[in-house]
């Protein structure tokens, strides 16, 4: 169980998000964006924040995540040209238990620019516990607009990653008055 536990991110890999391309990040402990202006620090941030739109219990989901940051138009990299999927990759230790989680987010939209997933992936201790869409989406496409993390008869097996991604905070502090 999350409540009240330690989470910790290892790694982040970001494809076609925003202005990134391909982001692979190893996270430490501590860990401090630095740079210019427009160089993708909130970018990076927002990603966290997308995640915990999708697993927030309280109205969220992929429509509603994606819907707030204006359409996958919006999110996708301008320079993703050959590959339109929008991926979030995240390796997540909850509790002190090392090398726990991954969770993959692969999103497409359709003709009609509804956001689709294209694939989720779990794994837990390095097995593979989900791998979307299977057999059942292949027969009913719009199961397609639904992430399993956002439904909770569904992530039984790793609803644990989706009570620590809604529970992810942002503060933006301000350096001049800390």
């Amino acid at each position: 169980m999350v409540a009240g536990g330690a989470v910790k991110f290892n790694r982040l890999r970001l494809e076609n998000w925003r202005n990134f391309l391909s982001v692979d990040v190893e996270l430490q402990r501590r860990v401090f964006l630095v740079g210019p202006n427009a160089a993708g620090k909130s970018n990076i941030l927002d990603a966290f924040r997308f995640l915990r739109d999708i697993a927030d219990p309280q109205g969220g989901g992929l429509l509603a995540a994606i819907v707030k940051r204006g359409g996958v138009s919006q999110v996708r990299s301008l320079h993703a040209r050959r590959n339109p999927s929008v991926v979030i990759d995240v390796e997540i230790d909850l509790n002190g238990d090392l090398g726990d989680w991954r969770y993959r987010l692969e999103c497409i939209q359709d003709n009609q620019r509804v956001p689709l997933v294209a694939r989720e992936q779990v794994w837990r201790r390095g097995k593979q516990i989900l791998d979307r869409p299977d057999a059942e989406d292949t027969a009913d496409p719009s199961r397609l607009t639904q992430t399993y993390l956002q439904q909770v008869n569904a992530n039984k097996e790793f609803r644990p990653i989706a009570e620590a991604l809604a529970q992810i905070r942002y503060l933006h502090l301000v350096p001049q008055l800390v």
